[in-house]
């Protein structure tokens, strides 16, 4: 099927290598970077074959570990689900195995993304449109990458080449960010606003755009201005970027979903409140990783149901999410044990205890009539980037750099509406209305999403503060994050083998 054909792609020109340390050099023939690179085929496999690498960051919950320290989710103490709860319970050392999903595939797409944005230009066989949609692709990548890592762990080597380097000293958040953001301000010039043919499916766009870079960068601006660079200023530049992708949403093919629900439905894979997301089709040929996603029914259902367990819902924070259809959609009501619908219970019926998600469930292979599953392995679209992040960005950017005007009040109204809430308390003072957005994000991205409640928190300085209101019942925490010192901020950089 048509739909299928850029997957195809990726997987025949990225599964040879795609289980290798980036660390590790293997060379096959004589064919290198700087000779291959010749024409526009040759640019759209580079392309593929990077988009294909950051894929396998994002199909497994194991990178989403750091992100458990937030008072969303959690886990068990036990088995394999240890690693988790270890950044659940701020006891997490260097040789967690889960982080390093992220650590090994954000550093592998790196090293691919630099390769392309440093021979390019020996594309001559390429249309120069060609060659600037290539490298604005890896610049884009190159920095989501480093936004994601620098966010997880602070300093992190900083690597702009395609080859190996001993004992590369660690670079701290600034200069991070400021590779970042030149990246992202030359992604936008040279990527399309929309692309054509297998890279646009259902109307989306499935590689990342002129408006992808935009938010990418509105988000990083954000970030920039707390913690740890408290740059203020930034204030001002998040809110003018995520403006120019509001007031151009058509020309991007960007726009909020009418039900939140139909964003998680797998009839909503590719859907127009994805700004940029990682796409799976487990139906390739081949049974290559990066095709296939765990981020479905598996690590989202409870053993009685037949899933793993992998994650679930904090009880205060679930106790406090408003009622409506977001919250509907975001958790599951009812359970049935054994999968059989004349046992149903709520979360308190379960061996976990526990609220579990539902957002992630509705994948090919699941039964929505008995909440059984007949694979493991599916196809979940993961959105890296979702207009409503955009929208809330630029409320709580606009608002802590000229104040709340009417526009950063219908942007977050926008998405609560949606969510079946009321419109914002109007007249709200600047910290008053950015303490409702971070509010509203937490309900709106609540779990497994790339949007994570936990860098609002580290960025806000309110990760211990998110510790007071942990439930008596959750796991007894071993540390406790101080936020005037922002110990257990970053997670221990891991031990690469």
């Amino acid at each position: 099927m048509k739909k299928y054909i850029l997957i195809l792609i990726v997987a025949l020109t990225a599964a040879t290598s795609c289980k290798k340390s980036f660390l590790e050099e293997d060379p096959k023939g004589s064919i290198l970077p700087k000779t291959f690179y010749k024409n526009g085929n040759d640019l759209n496999q580079a392309m593929t074959g990077i988009a294909f690498t950051f894929n396998g960051a994002w199909n497994q919950t194991g990178g989403m570990s750091i992100t458990f320290g937030a008072d969303d989710i959690t886990t068990f103490r036990g088995g394999n689900k240890i690693s988790f709860s270890d950044f659940d319970t701020f006891q997490a050392n260097s040789s967690n195995d889960r982080m390093a999903v992220w650590w090994n595939n954000f550093y592998k797409t790196i090293k691919s993304s630099n390769a392309l944005i440093i021979n390019y230009p020996n594309a001559t066989d390429a249309t120069a449109a060609e060659r600037d949609n290539a490298a604005g692709l890896a610049l884009f990548y190159r920095a989501t990458c480093y936004f994601f890592l620098t966010r997880s762990w602070g300093s992190v080597p900083l690597i702009t080449e395609p080859v190996i380097v001993a004992d590369r000293p660690n670079s701290t958040p600034d200069k991070v960010y400021e590779l970042i953001v030149a990246d992202l301000k030359k992604a936008e010039t040279m990527l399309p606003d929309s692309w054509t043919g297998v890279k646009i499916q259902n109307g989306v766009n499935i590689f990342p755009t002129a408006g992808s870079a935009k938010a990418m960068l509105a988000s990083v601006y954000l970030t920039m201005a707390g913690w740890p660079l408290k740059q203020a200023d930034k204030y001002a530049l998040a809110a003018t970027k995520a403006k120019e992708v509001i007031d151009n949403k058509a020309k991007y093919k960007i726009d909020l979903m009418g039900s939140f629900a139909d964003i998680f439905a797998k009839e909503g894979k590719f859907n127009k409140e994805a700004v940029f997301g990682c796409y799976y089709n487990n139906n390739a040929p081949g049974g290559v990783w990066e095709n296939g996603s765990q981020m479905g029914p598996p690590n989202f259902m409870p053993g009685e149901e037949g899933g793993w367990d992998e994650a679930f819902g904090e009880i205060s924070f679930y106790n406090n999410f408003p009622a409506g259809p977001r919250k509907d959609a975001t958790y599951r009501k009812t359970y049935y044990l054994g999968n059989d619908v004349s046992k149903p219970v709520d979360y308190t019926g379960l061996l976990r205890k526990h609220p579990y998600f539902t957002k992630y469930n509705d994948d090919i292979s699941y039964n929505q009539t008995n909440h059984s599953m007949s694979d493991w392995w599916g196809s979940h679209t993961v959105f890296i980037l979702r207009y409503a992040d955009v929208l809330l960005t630029y409320a709580e950017a606009k608002a802590m750099s000229t104040g709340a005007d009417i526009t950063a009040y219908d942007a977050v109204n926008a998405v609560r509406g949606r969510a079946g809430l009321g419109p914002l308390t109007p007249a709200l003072s600047p910290t008053a209305f950015r303490d409702a957005v971070i509010e509203e994000r937490g309900w709106e991205f609540a779990g497994c999403e790339p949007a994570a409640r936990w860098f609002d928190l580290i960025r806000t300085e309110t990760v211990g503060k998110a510790t007071l209101n942990r439930h008596a019942s959750e796991e007894p925490l071993k540390a406790v994050p101080n936020d005037a010192t922002h110990t257990s901020y970053w997670a221990p950089l891991p031990i690469v083998r």
